[in-house]
């Protein structure tokens, strides 16, 4: 070969590459382990974005949690808030109703659809305690299942009901959310359907009146909340029950004392009249005889007596009937009111009625006590010795004056305790009219009344 190389040369040539290689491994090498210190920072950076993402996530959800928490509660608050309301509104209807009426059975009617209202029912009713036992008054939803009947104005002995035996001893209201598991329900024939019931004492001066209860065919239905809230009812018929136990004691002590009232007239008066009627009878024979004249004179007195009798029992009647006081003209009425007055007293009262149309009855009836009171204070306290009264009615106004000629008085010394006159100004002031007094010392008196018909009530 001419191209021929040394040993030496191959050796050398050897080496070369054998040092390239190793510089080409070492490079290698280099590389892999910066890639490898590249992965694991990859991989690192990996696990930091995952463990920074799962972070992420829980704070979100705990953030969604919160989230829906808050709107959880907004619900349940604006929830809360209707119920308030409809409750608020529920018992300012209850209380406008017993503004409005005393009837007791109209405000237990109103109370039970009102309770409807704010806490839904399948049946309800209202008890009263009589003694030892409880009476159904009033009730809800059970002549769809044909046990109105049944049940209305029952009375049941207490000891049978247990669940009111309890509300006796605590006086509070009680829920029993199931009564197939409950042991203070008694179940009766016929409601084997009721699987809930609430019941509230109605209750005054910490003692129990009655029950309000309520029923539902729904198990778990009533809660103690619901308990709560009917107890608020319960309270208001406890109101309407005292309210209306008053009024019936008002109207008890009313006619007791328009009994004596009358007992008294008849004997200040009629009775009064009728002896002088006797006495003068048995003495008119013997008068006659003796005295025609004289007999005449007193047989017209005798008539006289007789007629203001007749005329005082025909007031007395009216008063005994009240509303036989609406079927008389009221013209009519202050005439006989008048003459009754010149009877007992001698006054003279002339009465000048130039129409009468009818009025409103509260007006009629009135105006008609205002002129009794009005003759009553003029003969107590004016030393009169002259009345006029002058009426004129129409569709749109009554014109009504009394005038007398007495001592007088000055209108701004009134006081509140000058009753009759207060009286009257709370009559003229019931019914929508006027009242102007003109009077001054030992110059008479005279009371000037006129009513105007509101705009469309004529």
């Amino acid at each position: 070969m001419n191209d021929s190389r040394t040993y030496s040369d191959l050796e050398s040539e050897i080496q070369e590459q054998t040092a390239a290689l190793t510089r080409a491994t070492n490079a290698l090498k280099s590389q892999i382990t910066e890639r490898e210190e590249a992965a694991q920072k990859l991989r690192k950076a990996y696990d930091d974005l995952e463990a920074h993402l799962q972070e992420h996530i829980a704070n979100q959800s705990r953030l969604n949690q919160r989230l829906q928490e808050q709107i959880d509660e907004q619900r349940r608050t604006q929830t809360l808030e209707q119920e308030e309301r409809v409750l608020t509104e529920a018992l300012r209807d209850t209380l406008a109703t017993m503004s409005s009426t005393l009837d007791l059975d109209k405000i237990l009617d109103h109370i039970l659809d009102t309770v409807q209202r704010v806490t839904p029912y399948d049946g309800a009713h209202v008890l009263f305690v009589e003694s030892d036992l409880v009476r159904v008054v009033r009730q809800r939803g059970y002549v769809e299942k044909g046990l109105d009947k049944d049940w209305l104005n029952q009375r049941i002995p207490i000891a049978r009901l247990a669940a009111l035996q309890q509300l006796i001893d605590i006086g509070k209201p009680l829920a029993i959310a199931d009564t197939t598991t409950s042991p203070m329900w008694i179940g009766f024939p016929g409601l084997d359907w009721v699987n809930s019931n609430v019941i509230a004492p109605i209750r005054s001066n910490s003692k129990i009146l009655g029950f309000l209860s309520l029923d539902s065919a729904v198990p778990g239905f009533f809660t103690q909340a619901h308990a709560e809230r009917l107890q608020t009812f319960a309270d208001q018929a406890a109101i309407a029950i005292q309210n209306a136990r008053l009024l019936d004691r008002a109207k008890r002590a009313a006619v007791v004392a328009e009994r004596n009232r009358l007992a008294n007239e008849l004997h200040d008066t009629i009775s009064q009249t009728l002896w002088s009627v006797s006495l003068i009878s048995e003495r008119l024979p013997a008068m006659w005889e003796i005295d025609q004249e004289e007999g005449r004179r007193t047989l017209a007195t005798l008539h006289q007596l007789a007629q203001s009798a007749l005329e005082e029992m025909r007031a007395l009647l009216l008063e005994l009937r009240p509303s036989s006081l609406a079927d008389e003209k009221l013209g009519d009425l202050i005439r006989q009111a008048a003459a009754i007055i010149t009877n007992r007293t001698g006054l003279p009262i002339s009465v000048q009625v130039e129409a009468q149309e009818p009025a409103p009855p509260d007006v009629h009836f009135a105006l008609y006590r205002i002129v009794q009171e009005a003759l009553n204070n003029i003969v107590l306290h004016a030393s009169a010795s002259q009345v006029e009264v002058f009426f004129n009615s129409d569709s749109k106004r009554i014109d009504l004056s009394i005038q007398d000629n007495g001592v007088g008085f000055n209108p701004t010394d009134i006081g509140p305790t000058h009753l009759g006159l207060s009286i009257m100004k709370d009559r003229i002031r019931s019914i929508g009219a006027t009242l102007e007094i003109i009077s001054r010392k030992a110059g008479g008196a005279l009371l000037k009344i006129i009513w105007v018909a509101p705009t469309g009530q004529e």
